[in-house]
């Protein structure tokens, strides 16, 4: 009884209590610091993004805070996506990179700490003809993430990220801030193969402003469910099945009732919740054709060697013509403290060309 009163137990259960008050708040649209739907992780990104269950991996913050408690040592990892491999010339100063650190502390529970940089580019400045006067840097937008987690019970795991956000919009420079709130729970008692369910909500926040209210943009706000399902664990393997559904959750209302309005008045033959529903606001956030669905597999030989596939399928993503498309996988290699990971994704582009992800994690068990 007397882990009650502690200040970190106290802080978890504010953590359950601002999930279950945030978590029907839903809806859909526009949003501004898309460097959060970026994610990260070769890992996460050959398992189709499906990571919200998965525990004990460095890259946790970037998909539920809560996964954090499963590590036990200090974890760094590094990656980088180079987007010439999408545009050629036309993605000069193109790339996404990102850091994080992690480690246990006894009697404490795990820390963390995620840098993630995105640079934008360069735009050609001309006149009334095509010719280059110069060319202009459009900048990078960045996101400083510290983040804990602990274990409430044997069975859950709850955690907490906070944000800083700076985007760039030609000369001008918005800033926000943002929370993450995760729940992990693990099943292997009660069913006859280990399950552990997610749920996090991510990016809640203010709004990035640039000059003013009426020149700002919403956080990409969302709502992460998943599963792992460990499948086989027996002596060096270990096959586990994991699953996600995400909601965009950044919109509770349609803001432009005025618009709405003379929408309904030209179309008389739909009704005002026919359009919320087509625009995912509210709570058709959460019908089936607004969520984004992440299922991946991944093969372990011991701590040597690990395998991974995936599938994902994005609703604001256009509707590809062949399944592979929607494929992702990888692989991992680990020697003494160093491993490897490679993935690679669909990156879209003029071609529809996939992208090639590497990352270097240092393990100190």
């Amino acid at each position: 009884m007397k882990d009650f009163f502690r200040p970190s137990f106290l802080l978890k259960l504010v953590l359950i209590l601002a999930l279950i008050s945030n978590w029907v708040q839903a809806g859909a649209g526009r949003t501004g610091a898309q460097i959060l739907n970026l994610g990260g992780g070769t890992r996460a990104a050959s398992l189709g993004d499906a990571f919200s269950a998965v525990n004990g991996d460095v890259t946790a913050p970037l998909w539920n805070p809560s996964g954090l408690s499963g590590i036990t040592n200090l974890q760094t990892t590094l990656s980088y996506k180079d987007y010439s491999q999408l545009f050629g010339e036309a993605s000069d100063g193109l790339y996404y990179a990102f850091f994080a650190g992690a480690t246990h502390l006894e009697n404490i529970g795990t820390v963390a700490a995620t840098l993630q940089v995105q640079g934008q580019g360069k735009i050609a400045i001309t006149t009334n003809s095509p010719e280059v006067i110069r060319e202009e840097d459009l900048g990078t937008n960045w996101v400083m993430t510290t983040s804990y987690a602990d274990q409430l019970t044997d069975n859950l795991a709850a955690g907490i990220s906070g944000k800083v956000i700076r985007q760039r919009l030609a000369q001008y420079g918005g800033r926000a801030y943002a929370v993450d709130f995760g729940l992990q729970y693990d099943l292997q008692q009660r069913l006859p193969v280990p399950v552990r369910l997610g749920v996090a909500v991510q990016n809640w926040g203010t709004r990035i402003k640039f000059k003013d209210e009426n020149q700002s943009d919403p956080l990409p706000r969302a709502l992460r469910l998943g599963t792992l399902v460990s499948l086989l664990d027996v002596k060096h393997h270990r096959i586990n099945l994991v699953g996600d559904l995400t909601a965009a959750i950044d919109k509770l209302r349609e803001d432009d009732d005025e618009g709405v309005e003379v929408y309904l008045e030209n179309n008389p033959d739909t009704t005002r919740d026919q359009l919320m529903s087509e625009r995912g606001v509210g709570i058709h956030a959460f019908e089936w054709r607004h969520l984004q669905k992440s299922i991946g597999l991944e093969y372990a030989l011991g701590k040597i060697l690990y395998l991974r596939a995936g599938y994902k399928k994005d609703p604001g993503m256009p509707i590809f013509p062949e399944l592979t498309d929607y494929l992702t996988y990888g692989f991992g290699a680990r020697v003494y403290f160093g491993q490897l990971d490679f993935a690679q994704v669909p990156g879209g582009g003029p071609n529809n060309n996939r992208l090639n992800v590497f990352a270097l994690r240092l393990i100190f068990d």
